[in-house]
């Protein structure tokens, strides 16, 4: 999972020129070939890369496709790899969020009852 998002967050810009809805296709394309198992065993790659992009909106993105995951796994779950990145997640808010990704992260949390 993480090199097929990594291959979607090439040339974004570009893509997101052609096409607004660039990124909810690449994201339902994605989930969709996910049984729930399977999305819940892919959040350490998507967190892995959440942890990894340089750019807010690559970030805001990012969280929404683990919104995506969190859905397509069915489940409140708290995957313990997000339990032990929450820490890093805050980090990388501070540094390089905006009140849409704080909001999305936020919402996250509430969902999955993050203390």
């Amino acid at each position: 999972m993480k090199n097929r998002l990594r291959k979607a967050y090439e040339n974004w810009e570009t893509e997101l020129d052609k096409n607004e809805w660039y990124f909810s296709d690449c994201f339902d394309a994605l989930a969709a070939r996910l049984s729930p198992s399977e999305a819940f065993d892919s959040i350490p790659d998507i967190l892995d890369v959440l942890l990894h992009v340089k750019e807010t909106y690559l970030l805001n993105e990012t969280l929404d496709f683990l919104l995506i995951i969190y859905n397509t796994a069915n489940t409140t779950e708290l995957h313990p790899a997000l339990l032990a990145k929450c820490y890093e997640i805050n980090c990388k808010l501070e540094l390089l969020g905006d009140s849409y990704s704080k909001s999305a992260w936020d919402e996250l949390k509430k969902m999955l009852r993050v203390p």
